[in-house]
């Protein structure tokens, strides 16, 4: 499912979505960005240093860098034109800088049940199917 990522209202890339994890409401997929990105990239890329992913963790550090994060107001918008409003946010993972083939993810984390099954349709009789084939072993 292709969706646009905005960030204060100004588009910044798209990303083209699948369902990841049906019963947290969660979905993915690599992210496109334009050249709008460039302007916010450095502070997405800080998170990634005091995370302990790219750095040291260091716990007040990450969360000033996710105030910066949330003060952009990442949205996605399908193309449809429906905002998605996942619980648990928008993020963006850049490794731009340490990955040559995709760098870049968009994960929606937290999708409210009927809007992640009518958006993803197939996705929990897939998830109930494997999980009902492991029960089975």
């Amino acid at each position: 499912m292709r969706c646009n990522l905005y960030a204060n209202d100004v588009s910044v890339g798209w990303a083209d979505l699948i369902s990841t994890d049906p019963p947290m409401g969660c979905a993915s997929g690599p992210f496109y960005p334009n050249d709008n990105y460039r302007k916010i990239q450095p502070i997405i890329r800080e998170v990634h240093l005091y995370d302990g992913t790219l750095g040291e963790a260091n716990g007040e550090k990450r969360m000033d860098a996710q105030d910066k994060i949330d003060a952009l107001r990442l949205s996605v918008v399908t193309e449809d034109g429906e905002t998605l409003d996942p619980l648990s946010g928008v993020h963006i993972v850049d490794f731009s800088e340490e990955l040559d083939e995709d760098p870049y993810q968009l994960d929606v984390l937290g999708l409210p049940f009927d809007i992640y099954d009518r958006l993803f349709p197939l996705a929990w009789q897939e998830y109930l199917d494997r999980v009902k084939g492991k029960e089975q072993d």
